[in-house]
């Protein structure tokens, strides 16, 4: 195949020829390359001239003003200017400064061990107020005790009135009572009959309750001699909780000739003449903290033993016998509750369970 030559009268640049070449004009816009002497051309060129108007025409029309507003299509996050931007987040600096190092160097290791070390956190129960036992020496004390002692007693009221209440033959007597109105009084079976026996039954009701209130009023007289001549010099072991009293038991002595001969040194039993608890800490553990309380200052007094007094406080009884069932087997519960204490906390001469207790 022949190779082809141009015809001489055209003028095409050889490989030999400069490279495009701009300047720095006053006008950026004007660029200077080697088809700056296309108009020469155009005019010897068979159909080009055509060609070269359309790509003059193109490039013209490429050049985009910098200063002309973005096209439509572009998303406005990306148009300069337009809005403010927002302030910085902190967390963007935390992420963005911080980063993780799986190998940290010598010195950043002895940094992070030399940090000091957080505290332990607090124990919840730190805050809580303390129990403490001692023994009342000032006279507000000495009241607080007396008081709790006092209102153990005029509590029994409440436990007789409901004991009385439900008591079996009592309510047997009560429903006794109703039947035997009702076969009376509502025999032709019509309304008026039958609001007249509902007034009577509810008249006989609260004549019951009456009746149970006046029966168990004798613990407030019994609670009214709990008093400064009741206690003596006997000992006043309380129990505070922060700074309320809600424990007291009153320690006292059965031997009364070793007690004139040598006070400070006294050979006996120890007697708990009262033992009360305030009403909501009651089965919590406080009152057997009384009793330890209690066989500790009896040894270190020399005490042979030490129960409960038979005439203690909650002793007294102001109702018949069959009605004191209650009452007799609580007494029976905190002797035993002592005895326990006594035997394991203890280190008196005597045990109680040993054939000679009581025998001095």
């Amino acid at each position: 195949m022949r190779r082809q030559i141009p015809p001489t009268h055209i003028k095409v640049a050889g490989p030999t020829s400069a490279p495009p070449q701009r300047f720095l004009v006053d006008n950026p816009a004007v660029v200077v390359n080697h088809y700056s002497n296309a108009d020469k051309l155009i005019p010897t060129i068979p159909g080009f001239k055509t060609s070269a108007a359309f790509l003059t025409s193109l490039s013209a029309n490429l050049r985009i003003d910098p200063d002309l507003p973005s096209p439509l299509g572009t998303p406005n996050s990306f148009r300069p200017g337009l809005y403010p931007l927002p302030p910085p987040s902190p967390l963007h600096f935390s992420t963005t400064t911080s980063s993780y190092n799986p190998y940290p160097s010598p010195a950043e290791t002895e940094i992070m061990f030399a940090s000091p070390a957080q505290a332990p956190p607090e124990n919840p129960t730190d805050s809580l107020p303390q129990l403490t036992y001692y023994t009342a020496e000032s006279e507000d004390d000495r009241v607080d005790g007396l008081h709790l002692v006092a209102d153990s007693v005029a509590q029994q009221r409440q436990m007789t009135s409901k004991m009385l209440i439900f008591h079996p033959f009592n309510v047997a007597g009560f429903v006794l009572v109703c039947a035997i109105l009702a076969q009376y009084m509502w025999k032709s079976g019509s309304v008026d009959d039958l609001l007249i026996l509902g007034t009577t039954i509810g008249g006989i009701t609260m004549a019951y309750l009456v009746a149970v209130r006046m029966a168990s009023g004798g613990y407030l007289t019994l609670a009214e001699k709990i008093n400064w001549d009741w206690l003596g010099d006997d000992r006043l072991i309380l129990v505070k909780w922060g700074e309320d009293v809600i424990g007291a038991l009153v320690l006292g002595w059965a031997d009364e000739a070793t007690k004139k001969k040598n006070p400070r040194r006294r050979r006996g039993k120890a007697v708990v003449r009262a033992w009360t608890v305030k009403l909501k800490y009651r089965g919590k553990g406080v009152g057997e903290g009384l009793l330890e309380e209690a066989v500790k200052v009896a040894g270190e007094r020399g005490a042979d033993g030490i129960v409960f007094d038979e005439e203690h406080a909650n002793s007294g009884r102001i109702l018949p016998r069959i009605y004191n069932g209650f009452l007799n087997r609580r007494d029976e519960r905190a002797a035993t509750k002592l005895e326990k204490v006594a035997d394991e906390k203890g280190n008196f001469r005597q045990r109680r369970s040993s054939p000679t207790w009581g025998s001095r």
